[in-house]
């Protein structure tokens, strides 16, 4: 009878973490940052943004939310639909990067890719697979907020 009630005991304790792993269904990924930025770019003949100033305050141990905003992207939500949503009356634009580069040197960029819509407002589109890092920066107005929902259920 030991020897019987051992080996269901032991069943039982391997089949629990089997049955866990295949039965458990994954959770959807879902991002949500919030951020303000204080100083608008979009000076140049474009109004979009220049990333290498936040990246090189970054860089050099700045704060976040000066000249743009920068956070690290869910994994979860690659391939998935976002929104960026700007505060009242400014422009918000964001572009995804593959690093952080060398922002000292002017010559080179890391790669990216980019949502500039001009005008005010945000941007919406699909999170890029190989970009990690998100840059979000203001073209327009000042002291101005964000909202940056990714994932499940993007509003």
């Amino acid at each position: 009878m030991k020897k019987l009630v051992a080996a269901v005991a032991t069943a039982v304790l391997v089949a629990a973490p089997v049955q866990s792993a295949f039965g458990a269904k994954k959770k959807a990924a879902h991002q949500h940052v919030e951020g303000t930025i204080t100083v608008p770019q979009g000076g140049n003949a474009a109004a979009t943004c220049v990333y290498r100033t936040q990246r090189a305050l970054l860089s050099a141990g700045g704060p976040n939310g000066v000249v743009g905003y920068t956070f690290d992207v869910d994994p979860g939500t690659v391939g998935k639909k976002f929104k960026l949503e700007a505060g009242s009356g400014v422009g918000m634009d964001i572009s995804f990067y593959a690093d952080m580069g060398d922002a000292t040197d002017p010559s080179t960029a890391p790669a990216n890719y980019p949502y500039e819509t001009p005008g005010p407002g945000g941007e919406a589109g699909t999170v890029p697979a190989g970009y990690p890092i998100a840059f979000v920066c203001m073209t327009e107005g000042t002291n101005g907020s964000f909202s940056y929902m990714a994932g499940k259920g993007v509003k």
